[in-house]
């Protein structure tokens, strides 16, 4: 994973327990609750550089994130990877969440249009202001 796309800034079960297997740990985990049905899970690990979090999804991103129909299925998933620590459930669009890097957008709570937009470099025109000093007759 080399971190130039979204889906490589994620993890799959297999890439955790391989990693796992070679000696690297879990160092911190919290979990997005999307809805009261939907929980995702955020982790970050020793052998990855940097700070910054990434999502856990499905077998090669094939049907997106991985996500748990409840809270304690996404707690367990975390606890088989050996991590002790804390876990924090955050609604989504919590602005907490906004201190942790690499939060995908929609746990943000961005509109997926607006970073559509934004990213394709699509910017929506800025809004003219109007002159200084003109007056209409």
């Amino acid at each position: 994973m080399d971190g130039s796309d979204w889906v490589g800034n994620a993890f799959e079960e297999a890439d955790l327990r391989s990693a796992l297997k070679d000696g690297g740990q879990v160092l911190g985990a919290f979990i997005v609750a999307r809805s009261e049905e939907e929980f995702v899970i955020y982790l970050r690990c020793n052998w990855i550089q940097g700070r910054g979090f990434r999502i856990v999804r499905t077998w090669r991103g094939l049907s997106g994130d991985r996500s748990f129909k409840n809270m304690q299925s996404a707690w367990f998933f975390i606890r088989k990877f050996n991590f002790r620590g804390r876990v924090t459930v955050y609604p989504a669009g919590d602005p907490e969440l906004r201190q942790f890097v690499g939060v995908s957008p929609c746990d943000l709570g961005e509109l997926a249009d607006e970073v559509t937009a934004f990213r394709d470099g699509d910017r929506p025109a800025p809004a003219r202001a109007a002159r200084r000093g003109s007056r209409t007759k």
